[in-house]
């Protein structure tokens, strides 16, 4: 029997993929067969089954007494749980600056304040309520808290249930077409099903590890300080100020007379001018 010869391209393209080495260990293969894994160890019509794929997060706004107090022990206490502390940022917002007059040569700076942090911690699924408990115990006043819980379970299966596709099934509908068309073909199917094994490894990560989100702030803050007062700082002395202003008076003087002289046919105008109306008045 002898095999088409627009069949031979597509299957020996089909036999170098399958044989061709991954150049992962077998821990790692091991970690990405769990992407296209639709044996399930457990009954998922119960929504409380282990082999779910439930992500859960939660945000939380709230004020404390103390910023920096609070982000530390809540970064400690998901550092004890085994998380990570995906973003730790902490800044002030800045509402009014003003300066006073303290004493002959300087100035009281007044600067009014409200400390922020901002969190983005990565805990794992059981030890999210505890780490929620622990911030809000820390809190005087919660702005808003949001926990969801997101059910993935069908968008993993089918993600796995097309990457479990048989390869035969696959050429098909490039069978008909050039090798480069094949090729062509099999290389977007190979993107499509590790962009799909990826978004399962993801939903596993986010299965495991829970993304809590958290915004500090505290009452607004004063931070008082005496300064130097510039202008007292930088004025020259009483007989540098008596020079100065001498050489400003001849220097404006000097410019003055430079003026005139610039003018003097406007002036001779004005005076023959002058002269010219008296006597035209001494013959009336």
């Amino acid at each position: 029997m002898r095999i088409p010869l627009y069949l031979v391209a597509p299957v020996m393209l089909a036999a170098a993929c399958s044989s061709a080495p991954s150049g992962l260990s077998k821990e790692e293969e091991s970690f990405v067969a769990t992407a296209d894994s639709t044996g399930l160890s457990n009954d998922i019509t119960a929504l409380d089954s282990p082999s779910r794929k439930r992500v859960r997060t939660a945000d939380v706004r709230c004020r404390v007494s103390n910023v920096f107090n609070s982000l530390s022990v809540l970064e400690h206490t998901v550092t004890g749980v085994n998380g990570m502390i995906a973003e730790s940022t902490m800044h002030n917002d800045v509402a009014m600056t003003q300066d006073v007059p303290y004493s002959a040569d300087s100035l009281k700076r007044i600067q009014l304040y409200t400390p922020t942090a901002n969190l983005t911690l990565r805990v794992p699924a059981a030890s999210l309520d505890s780490v929620v408990h622990t911030l809000t115990a820390m809190a005087t006043f919660i702005d808003y808290r949001t926990l969801k819980d997101e059910d993935k379970t069908l968008l993993y299966l089918s993600n796995s249930l097309k990457n479990d596709a048989p390869q035969a099934a696959a050429l098909k509908p490039a069978a008909k077409g050039t090798t480069l068309d094949v090729a062509t073909y099999q290389d977007q199917r190979q993107d499509a099903a590790t962009d799909r094994r990826i978004a399962n490894l993801a939903i596993l990560d986010d299965v495991h590890y829970a993304t809590f989100s958290v915004q500090l702030f505290q009452p607004q803050q004063a931070d008082i300080q005496v300064i130097v007062n510039p202008e007292k700082a930088t004025r020259a002395g009483f007989g540098t100020r008596i020079l100065t202003a001498l050489a400003t008076g001849a220097e404006t003087l000097s410019n003055l007379f430079v003026f005139l002289l610039t003018c003097w046919p406007f002036i001779i105008v004005i005076i023959a001018g002058w002269f010219g109306y008296r006597k035209m008045l001494v013959k009336n």
